[in-house]
């Protein structure tokens, strides 16, 4: 590789990816340090500045992301329960007010027979702001959707706590494409728990040779035998966005929601609760913003409804202070960094707030 193909390789990845990819340790450190002249920042900028500077970060997305477009991703919160402890979140076990529900398989299987109809070919995953292992036959709601929406990527992101050697290979012989897995800890260098090292031992490495394991968030489908696996190490004491008022460990930095304007997931999110209301987007995690329910409405008629239609219009046009949950969210509003390498920098500065 020539000396200028190299430059352009290490500026198409940025300097971050590269250093931290697989040390999370580092990763921690150099996110605390970009948090504080992030906060530097925001402390001295002029409010219209940082209006247009996150219009200029958003802009890739905002021309991508058509009112026209379908959803990217359906969220199936089969249970509503979560058996993690994380301290950022609304649902973990010390901060659950919900209900324990489950979605019937029959109204499940009316969302799925709908995306087939429309020959969908987005994500599938069975999480919203709960643990889908706790659903004991997760496996049958897997293989429905593996045997109508062929095309479809699947995932399961577990905080890893139920998985085990038994439904482990289940959810992997019911078709998923990816097993994601949250470790939550106080300690980011102590070692797996025991449970996930059974898993892979006597399932994972049994069912798939190392080259057929793949890692990484891109849902591209290859050829051959193959299952993305991802494991990734996290504080339980991370202090993330502030998820539209909801987080139980951070106040909301109302000046910082103002200067935001743009965000993506009510674009490309389709999220669907135990009792079929769809929610605007995954902070929504009581589903008080209802866009509409499964139970009587389609998925078409829902996304393209009035109540979606109106909230991405305002969204485009930098609007969020008029929605009830947008006007309490920091979320940055993008879930990816931009291809442009300057709105790459700037994401990075100033999602960190």
């Amino acid at each position: 590789m020539s000396f200028s193909k190299k430059i352009k390789k290490v500026k198409k990845e940025f300097i971050f990816n590269l250093i931290i990819k697989d040390h999370p340790y580092i990763k921690s450190v150099i996110k605390g340090f970009i948090k504080k002249i992030s906060r530097i920042y925001y402390s001295v900028a002029p409010k219209e500045i940082t209006k247009v500077l996150h219009k200029f970060v958003t802009s890739e997305s905002i021309i991508k992301n058509s009112l026209n477009n379908i959803f990217s991703t359906v969220y199936f919160e089969l249970r509503t329960k979560c058996n993690g402890q994380c301290s950022f979140c609304a649902a973990s076990i010390q901060n659950e007010t919900r209900l324990d529900s489950i979605m019937s398989f029959d109204l499940y299987k009316k969302a799925i027979v709908e995306l087939a109809e429309i020959n969908y070919k987005g994500a599938i995953a069975f999480h919203v702001n709960s643990e889908p292992l706790l659903v004991k036959n997760i496996e049958e709601y897997i293989s429905f959707a593996r045997q109508h929406l062929k095309d479809s990527w699947i995932q399961i992101l577990s905080n890893g706590k139920s998985l085990n050697s038994i439904n482990g290979k289940k959810i992997i012989d019911a078709g998923i494409d990816e097993l994601s897995l949250n470790i939550y800890n106080d300690d980011l260098k102590a070692e797996l728990p025991k449970n996930i090292k059974k898993f892979e031992k006597e399932v994972l490495h049994k069912l798939f040779n190392k080259n057929q394991i793949l890692t990484g968030h891109e849902e591209k489908r290859p050829k051959g035998k193959f299952i993305k696996y991802n494991i990734f190490k996290r504080l339980l004491t991370e202090i993330l966005h502030s998820r539209a008022g909801t987080s139980p460990n951070k106040k909301i930095n109302k000046p910082l929601v103002e200067e935001r304007g743009f965000c993506e997931f009510p674009f490309q999110q389709f999220n669907v609760t135990a009792n079929g209301n769809v929610s605007q987007c995954c902070c929504d995690l009581y589903f008080d913003s209802d866009m509409g329910n499964i139970k009587f409405q389609s998925l078409k008629e829902i996304w393209f409804g009035e109540k979606f239609m109106d909230l991405r219009k305002k969204l485009i046009s930098g609007d969020r202070q008029s929605n009830p949950l947008c006007s309490k969210c920091d979320f940055f509003g993008l879930k990816r960094p931009p291809i442009n390498f300057l709105r790459k920098i700037f994401y990075y500065l100033f999602k960190h707030s």
